[in-house]
């Protein structure tokens, strides 16, 4: 077997053996073999543990693994799109334009739906996708190189991350506690009517892997990848909506967890290569482990109490994102 498929089989595997470990861990353990009964049905396991695994922890862990495997398709769709090894969903603006739609519900209570309970997600989806408009719209200006779409999404991002700083100084004390929450991003509301609402992020981030030979081609440049038949502008503007839109129905669930599209990406590029027929296939599989691995942890490290899995995320990525530099800065010196 290709060296590559079996990275990608091993990976595939540890999703589920990491989902069976993630349900057991926490303030009451559980047995793996109790887990395995649990979701075969299986008759054995006390009611009470059923009842955790089934309405607390499943949907939590399957949120995770979801949120994992969009965030890392689009981080290394737009990483290659972009030719930017830095580049992650958030650099579009998506991360503060949906803070600012939550901020704006929060605070304010201005929403696009009148629905309470849906006003936030809604106010976050909406304007993560306002944000991406936006930044593309910029982008177009200066005629849609991967140098716009990237100082555009920058310049995006600190508009509206500005915008959301002043809703948090006239906010009450209970509205910025919730508000600075939200913002960590966290998986702990996760229930089955959110997952289900988070699906349709699964089938976006998969219509990705359509443009992996156009992002193999894009790598060696615009001229090469006209000269192949693939139209760079088309495809930056098509793998740009796509991973803007699965990480922004991620986002609006969960709220910003950064970092999982731009480690998953390198990592998997040092797995499998730079083919993206299949880093894109590792990247979204890591994705699903890293946070899946990311979230368990904030369960235990300090129980019973739990930190937001953006934290745990963010302490993981930091180090990776500092190497890139460093490595970056050798390089323009070598």
């Amino acid at each position: 077997m290709d060296g590559r498929l079996a990275a990608l089989v091993v990976m595939a595997l540890l999703v589920p053996a990491l989902l069976v470990v993630s349900l057991g861990v926490g303030y009451v353990q559980i047995n793996p073999c109790e887990v395995v009964l649990a979701l075969l049905g299986q008759g054995g396991v006390p009611a009470t543990q059923r009842a955790i695994i089934w309405n607390i922890r499943l949907p939590r862990a399957l949120m995770a693994i979801v949120a994992g495997f969009s965030l890392a398709m689009a981080g290394i769709a737009l990483q290659g799109v972009l030719k930017n090894p830095l580049v992650s969903p958030f650099t579009l603006g998506i991360s503060s334009g949906a803070s600012f739609g939550a901020a704006l519900a929060i605070v304010l209570g201005v929403g696009v739906t009148g629905v309470e309970a849906y006003m936030v997600m809604a106010n976050a989806f909406v304007f993560s996708l306002v944000a991406v408009a936006m930044t593309l719209a910029v982008a177009r200006l200066r005629g849609m190189t991967r140098e716009s779409v990237i100082l555009a999404g920058i310049a995006m991002m600190y508009l509206f991350s500005a915008l959301v700083t002043l809703l948090q100084y006239v906010a009450q004390e209970w509205e910025l506690r919730i508000l600075v929450y939200w913002i960590m991003g966290d998986l702990a509301v996760a229930s089955w009517r959110r997952l289900t609402l988070m699906l349709p992020s699964i089938a976006v981030a998969s219509a990705l892997l359509l443009y992996a030979w156009d992002l193999n081609v894009l790598s060696m440049g615009d001229e090469i990848a006209l000269s192949s038949g693939t139209n760079p502008r088309t495809a930056r503007i098509s793998c740009t909506v796509l991973a803007s839109l699965a990480t922004a129905i991620v986002v609006c669930m969960t709220g910003p967890i950064g970092f999982i599209g731009l480690v998953s990406p390198h990592m998997a590029r040092l797995i499998v290569g730079a083919d993206h027929r299949f880093s894109m296939v590792a990247s979204a599989l890591l994705g699903a482990i890293i946070l899946l691995a990311s979230d368990t942890l904030s369960r235990v490290v300090i129980a019973p109490v739990e930190l937001p899995v953006g934290v745990v995320t963010a302490f993981m990525g930091v180090p990776l994102f500092l190497h890139l530099l460093l490595r970056s800065r050798r390089e323009m010196w070598a």
